[in-house]
Parts: C-alpha cells; structure tokens; sequence
C-alpha cells in the first residue's frame, strides 16, 4: 500500500506541477525563450570560429551567449527533473510521518523542520541550540561563541572535558534525551576513555535506551549502529528497526544508511525514496549516490547526464578522510559528466579560451585518482586518456 502511495502522489504531484509552474520557473522560461530568438539571428559559433578563429572577441561573445542560455537550461531541466520528484517524495514522506520535532532557531528564527545533530548545534551551558547555519556563521567569519546566544555564560572549551562532563550530567538527570544520548555516545564510542568516561557497553546502552524512548532520533540512530555490529554482535531485526525509527523521524544519515540498507534487496522504490529524503537535506553522501543513479539509470530513474553532474557537485565538498574514496568516484561522475554536456554544448568546440570544459573536467579527474583508496575508477583513466 505504501508503495502504491508513492506511485500515485508523485503521478498526481507531476501532473500538478505540469499545469501550475511556479513564478521564478515562469520567468526562467521567458528568459530562455527571449534568448533563443536573440541567437537564432546569429551567426553560428562554428561559422564564427572559421571566420575569425577560437580566440577572436566575437567567437568568445558567441560562445557566451551559449554558456548563459545552456546555464538556464540546466537550471530548468534541474527543476523540471528532479525537483518535482523530490518535492513529492518530501510531502509524501511528510504525510506518512508528520514532523514531531520542528522548533525554531532563537537566533535567526527560521524552522528547523528536524533537530537533530545535523541540523543544530547543542549548547550545553543551558542545553539549548542554534541552526546549524547560524553556528557556522560564526565560525566562517570567525566570530567564535564565547558567551552562549541564549544565556550568557561562557561557553567552555572544547578541550575542557570536565566542565563539559559535568553540564551533560546536569542536563541529563532531567531527563533530557539529548543529554542521554550524548552520554550514551561517550560511554559507547571513540571518544571514549580518559576524555569523558571508560568504556562502559551496559551504562552506554541504558543511557540511549532512555532516549531511545522518547524517540530521539540521535538516539535511535545510535543504537541502529551498537546492533550493526559496531558494539554488539549484529543484529539485523534491531538495526533495521532503530534504523527506520531515526530515518521516519527525519535524520539525514538515517535516511542516507536505510536506503543504502535496501541495496540488496529488489525493493528500488523505497531505496530511492530514503535515499532521495536524505539528498533533500544535503546529505553529501546521498547526493553522490542520487548522482550515481542519474548517471547509470539505476532505480528506474532516467539517465541524466544533468542531474548527475547536479547531485555530484553536491558531494564534492566531502572532506572527511573515510569518505575520500566516495568522494573519488563523484568527482569522477562530475568530470564525465561536465565533459559530455559542455562537448554538447559547444557542438564540439573545445578550444576557446575561458569557455573549454577541458581543464575542469581534467582537475576533478586527477582528483579523482589522488583520493581513490581502494580501486581507481575506470571513467578517470579513461577520460585523461582520451583528453
């Protein structure tokens, strides 16, 4: 029944927004259609080149005006093709599982639809939180929270783990969950030992059990993770049960880790969904597999060369050292599929200065073979070689 839901919403959904095109999509289209009539009246890029050569001003012009009307087109094609069907799979999502836990930030005000530690960041003086946007604000521009937003005092110091310890404590003897789940964390994971506590598996487990109940999905999303065999021995029934429970909540990497749980299954529909709500969020590692399915027509998406290079450049931003090799095989798709589609583009024309895919296409390919860990991906060494 669930999957008959999906199928009709985003049938209804597409013919919906067939008919009603919003504003900024109508405008895009007036644009696009103004400037087809513009060039149709001009000569063409490859006559102008014969005429006056690649790097003459009026085939550099000739080729921009392509560039700005292919930019558009690409825009539109992005909106068209994917963001319909991902703002369907969203208010679907939304229908089946209402959001529980939306609050607004204190400092920009804007609704955070899901809080979780992807989108927040905890201040643990008070225990309250700022958006993730706004905490990055201020590291960008340097300006580092010295006093908390919302209570005044000092934040402490990240290296300053007994203070930290002893706020934690404070807030979870009150029953706060994600005080309890970071308890639960401390005594379970990494960073465990002379930081914050020893290892302790049984206090660990009945700090996130504590949280677990009142449906905290960092929680729930860490217990998926003691029973995928990080802890405990693997328990498949309980890692997909904590799993689901996180990703229904609305966590990004819960939804990313259970659409990539149903790889081995025949079930496509709800891997793409899962996997289509955790890209919806800016999950770089969902992007990267949304883009890996455009770019091989997997889970009965058509192929588009567009929309992988879309989800790719998503994904590109990866930095952690564990996800170098992912991040390998992205910038791979994102070379292939900016080559392709500006050789399109420029009908073949290569050779004009500042507008050659070339050298892009050449710095994501060597990209890709410096990051690769395990195995060197094929679509690198051959589009070098063909370059």
């Amino acid at each position: 029944i669930r999957l008959l839901l999906m199928d009709l919403h985003i049938s209804s959904t597409t013919m919906a927004d067939e008919k009603e095109p919003d504003e900024k999509e109508q405008q895009l289209r007036e644009k696009i259609a103004s400037q087809k009539t513009h060039m149709a009246n001009l000569p063409t890029l490859q006559s102008i080149v014969d005429e006056t050569g690649f790097t003459s001003p009026a085939t550099k012009a000739r080729a921009q005006l392509i560039k700005e009307l292919s930019d558009n087109e690409e825009q539109l094609d992005c909106w068209n093709l994917s963001g319909w069907r991902v703002a369907a799979v969203v208010r679907l999502q939304d229908e089946l599982h209402p959001p529980l836990d939306s609050e607004d930030c204190p400092v920009c005000l804007e609704t955070i639809k899901h809080v979780n530690y992807r989108t927040i960041s905890r201040l643990f003086c008070c225990g309250g939180f700022i958006c993730r946007q706004c905490s990055d604000c201020k590291i960008d521009t340097k300006k580092m929270l010295i006093k908390c937003p919302l209570c005044r005092e000092n934040i402490p110091h990240t290296y300053d783990h007994e203070k930290i310890r002893s706020m934690v404590l404070g807030h979870s003897n009150k029953g706060k969950a994600w005080a309890q789940t970071q308890i639960g964390i401390w005594y379970l994971g990494e960073e465990s030992g002379s930081n914050f506590f020893a290892f302790d598996e049984e206090k660990g487990l009945q700090f996130l059990k504590q949280a677990t109940d009142q449906r905290d999905s960092d929680a729930l999303l860490e217990m998926a993770l003691t029973y995928s065999g990080k802890t405990m021995k693997r328990d498949e029934s309980k890692y997909m049960y904590y799993l689901k429970e996180a990703a229904d909540l609305g966590h990004p990497g819960a939804q990313r880790m259970l659409g990539l749980a149903y790889e081995s299954s025949n079930d496509e529909k709800t891997r793409l969904h899962y996997i289509t709500l955790a890209a919806s969020q800016g999950d770089a590692v969902a992007c990267y597999t949304l883009g890996a399915y455009f770019m091989c027509a997997e889970c009965g998406l058509t192929k588009s060369l567009i929309l992988a290079k879309h989800y790719s450049d998503k994904s590109l931003g990866l930095e952690d050292d564990e996800e170098s090799n992912l991040v390998s095989f992205s910038a791979c798709d994102f070379s292939c599929a900016l080559l392709a589609l500006d050789i399109e583009r420029y009908k073949g024309i290569v050779e004009i200065p500042g507008h050659s895919p070339i050298p892009k296409a050449l710095f994501w390919a060597r990209k890709s073979l410096e990051l690769a860990n395990d195995s060197f991906p094929y679509g690198t060494i051959q589009l070098i070689s063909d370059v």
